[in-house]
């Protein structure tokens, strides 16, 4: 806490705690029950077993955590037995995949948990809230049960289901509540697989929102920006000199004039000059009297018009010529920052006025400490953050009547009107803007549910398309003419999808189809002995009516199967005269797609869009689409070229293809899982920090300052 900062209301921990706990062991009762598990049996063994494991891991004298873990393995160990086995796999992937989907808020919450229980070395697994901890729980509920087995297993998968949707929006709950009670985030170094700057992990080696900060080993990009700034105003040549004041001036006089010829070099954290004094009152003072100014919009920051750069406006200012050096380059940092915002084209005019109502509060924030460029998780970097983050999937064209512009402009009008010198107000409000989008995705991923049956749907057929690709193209082609060849590879396959929908492959339906294939090609070829050319010719007539049967059931239009029907003829009539036969130059392939397609299906008001090749792509896809998981957005490209932004809802288990929804859609799409593999490679595609305009704005202002412009 700064030393200017208000005295807060102390909390009573054993009181909060307490608070903390019946909100988690409720929404964690009500999660499962939602799930099927309805038995009061249940109920019982759950809530006893985490309110257990939440009483030992949050009391004075808990016991260390190796000991602690040793002595919560009973429940773990009951379940490995010869039937037991594979739920206890399942519960140990359950934890990992919860610890990997909701690991930007439960680090979060992590932070303040450390410093409500006093222990600066408390790991994320053991956290009470953690997913190792809810698994625990869970092994104890099913083993009170006793009923294990295939039952089991099915109903953890439903549980899985409803705590993937659930448990960010907990998590975000419980931050909020600590928040208000004035609980502050620990400054802790992340451990090893331990998410860094705001929560985000990195996962098999792709590069996720977030890195850079808090003990990761790349810069943090604000950081960078700061230091860029510093060389910018240096004078060629010089090297910096930590701790130097401004050029021609004596170490620990406050600032210099911030314009054209003025030197600065480098100041490190420990070397500042330290704030006060009657100069410092004085531009504390002005600053605090020009954000009561703005707030009635004085600084143009209405949707009517993009804002302008309050903070480069008040580099001309008198009172801002005593700035200290620090002060000045965070002035000028946070200008080109802001102003890379409004340029940001992407943004609406309703969030860029917004965002124009935090310039003053985010400029005393950054003069009142020395850890606003270096910290990630100071409290007014990690609202700008949130919010670029909440900005992900809105258009140009959003505007205060929507209710994510609306909830930015409530939280930023706040900021504006409350904040002096306690840095705990942007927590507060980061707090409740993290809550507010947790419960908007929650919605939104709980609406996903009514589009999952048809992207399974969908599942089903691209699993029958890819069987079918299979059975034509594993046969043998080379001698076979290429109109009759693309024709099979077209058409016929086809009808082998439908036969794999309707009856699966191996199916009664798939199997006389499957033949029809063998029996093809074999009649086209040359008959020299007298028994081939009289089977070819009791053959025929049966195979040309079995294949106008399946090209009728298809929907197969004469004009497209008649070059396909006369070539055969010709090659039949050949073979039945033991001669290789002629084709006319008129036969020609069938025209096949290229590119990427759109499928529709509909159902019940809904639209499902599935972006899917034109021709199945059955290689192994990369590790790029593997590395998402559920709430990540993405931006991709559509056939038409066109981008679309969506949050990540749903994978289908056989082939891995994500499902995307956006509120603001009137559909949900499916994308083929190779297709974005190759859009994540070519850069086509876009997820993390490429998609929150805090990010893109820190890299504008650093290229700017490091690249002049010419």
């Amino acid at each position: 806490m700064n030393t200017l900062d208000p005295p807060r209301s102390p909390y009573n921990r054993t009181v909060l705690l307490a608070e903390v706990r019946e909100l988690f062991l409720g929404r964690l009762g009500s999660t499962v029950r939602a799930a099927g598990i309805a038995s009061p049996e249940a109920a019982d063994a759950l809530r006893k077993s985490a309110g257990q494991l939440f009483d030992a891991m949050t009391s004075e004298n808990s016991k260390t955590s190796f000991q602690l873990a040793n002595s919560l393995t009973a429940s773990q160990i009951r379940l490995v037995d010869d039937n037991q086995l594979d739920l206890s796999i399942k519960l140990g992937d359950l934890s990992r995949r919860l610890a990997d989907e909701c690991s930007v808020g439960l680090y979060r919450l992590h932070q303040r948990f450390i410093t409500l229980l006093d222990r600066p070395t408390l790991r994320i697994a053991d956290n009470p809230v953690s997913p190792e901890s809810i698994c625990r729980s869970l092994a104890d509920m099913f083993g009170a049960l006793g009923n294990f087995g295939q039952q089991s297993v099915t109903a953890l998968t439903d549980i899985e289901n409803r705590l993937v949707q659930e448990l960010p929006l907990l998590y975000a709950d419980l931050n909020e509540l600590l928040v208000r009670h004035h609980v502050s985030a620990a400054k802790t170094q992340p451990q090893q697989g331990e998410p860094q700057r705001g929560g985000a992990t990195q996962r098999g080696g792709a590069t996720r929102r977030g890195e850079g900060g808090g003990g990761g080993t790349s810069p943090d990009p604000m950081a960078a920006l700061q230091q860029a700034v510093l060389s910018r105003m240096m004078p060629a040549g010089v090297p910096p000199a930590a701790g130097a004041a401004p050029a021609g001036m004596p170490a620990g006089v406050p600032g210099a004039p911030m314009g054209a010829g003025v030197q600065y070099v480098a100041v490190d954290a420990a070397a500042m000059v330290p704030f006060g004094g009657a100069r410092f009152d004085q531009i504390m003072v002005q600053l605090d009297q020009w954000q009561t100014e703005a707030q009635n919009d004085l600084f143009g920051s209405t949707e009517a018009a993009p804002p302008p750069s309050t903070l480069r406006s008040l580099q001309s200012a008198d009172v801002m010529a005593r700035l200290r050096a620090q002060d000045a380059v965070a002035l000028d940092v946070l200008a080109a920052l802001f102003e890379a915002v409004f340029d940001d084209v992407r943004l609406s005019a309703a969030v860029k006025a917004a965002m124009a109502r935090l310039q003053i509060p985010v400029l005393k924030a950054a003069i009142l400490g020395t850890t606003f460029f270096t910290d990630a998780q100071h409290p007014a970097r990690a609202l700008l953050e949130g919010m670029g983050q909440a900005t992900m999937g809105l258009g140009p064209t959003a505007d205060n009547t929507h209710p994510v512009c609306a909830e930015l402009l409530r939280v930023a009008s706040g900021v504006q009107m409350e904040f002096e010198r306690d840095v705990e107000v942007f927590a507060r409000y980061g707090a409740e803007l993290e809550t507010f989008m947790a419960r908007r995705n929650h919605d939104l991923q709980g609406s996903a549910h009514a589009f999952i049956a048809l992207a399974k749907e969908q599942e089903a057929r691209d699993m029958a398309v890819q069987s079918a690709w299979r059975a034509v193209r594993t046969r043998t082609f080379a001698t076979v003419p290429p109109v009759i060849a693309d024709f099979l590879s077209t058409h016929w396959m086809q009808v082998l999808v439908a036969d794999a929908v309707a009856g699966g492959e191996g199916g009664s339906a798939w199997r006389e189809d499957e033949a029809v294939l063998d029996d093809l090609l074999w009649s086209i070829e040359a008959k020299p002995d007298h028994e081939e050319r009289t089977r070819l010719g009791q053959m025929v007539p049966g195979l040309l009516s079995r294949l106008k049967g399946g090209l009728d059931r298809v929907g197969v239009t004469p004009e497209a199967r008649a070059p396909f029907l006369d070539a055969c003829l010709l090659m039949q009539a050949a073979a039945l005269r033991g001669r290789q036969p002629e084709l006319p130059a008129s036969a020609t392939p069938a025209t096949q797609a290229e590119g990427d397609i759109v499928n529709i299906l509909a159902g019940e008001g809904l639209i499902l869009k599935s972006v899917r090749g034109a021709r199945p792509d059955v290689r192994t896809s990369g590790e790029l689409v593997r590395d998402l998981v559920i709430g990540d957005w993405v931006e991709f490209l559509m056939p038409d070229g066109s981008a679309q932004c969506g949050r990540l809802c749903w994978v289908s288990p056989g082939l891995g293809n994500p499902l995307f929804m956006n509120a603001a859609w009137d559909c949900a799409i499916s994308v083929g899982r190779s297709i974005l593999e190759r859009q994540l490679e070519t850069a086509e595609a876009s997820t993390g920090s490429t998609l929150s305009f805090f990010d893109i704005a820190v890299e504008k202002a650093l290229h700017r300052n490091i690249v002049p412009a010419s």
